[in-house]
């Protein structure tokens, strides 16, 4: 399964958002991990750290979902002493107003300082050429 998402990564990145679904949430957080290194499925008093990867701890969500990794990444951040962090993962284009949704929420909040975002597969593209 690891050489068909690196196949549909590399080989067919025109594909990538409309393969995205076809894998789980695990399936790709495993992939960031082989890009950007750290610690995957980390436990905690009260859950697991999606990824830890030097000073941030990473809640990865699907883009729909990004309510719950605001919470579940500034949890995460207390348990770890880590920054926060989030990975919303993008199935199509149209998930972007998702990300705009949590960028809003997150500067309301004044949590900008506090809670890093990133988005897959557009912040990753670099990382994912390079494999």
């Amino acid at each position: 399964m690891r050489t068909y998402l690196v196949l549909c990564f590399l080989v067919f990145p025109f594909l990538l958002s409309a393969q995205l679904s076809d894998f789980s949430e695990k399936e790709i957080s495993d992939y960031i991990q082989s890009l950007i290194g750290g610690q995957r499925e980390v436990s905690v008093a009260g859950g697991r750290v999606d990824l830890i990867q030097n000073d941030i701890a990473f809640e990865i969500e699907w883009a729909n979902n990004w309510k719950e990794s605001i919470g579940q990444s500034l949890f995460y951040s207390l348990q770890t002493n880590k920054k926060a962090g989030i990975i919303l993962i993008l199935k199509n284009k149209e998930d972007y107003k998702y990300f705009i949704q949590l960028n809003s929420t997150i500067n309301h909040g004044n949590l900008s300082e506090q809670i890093e975002v990133f988005l897959f597969p557009n912040d990753f593209e670099e990382l994912m050429k390079k494999e």
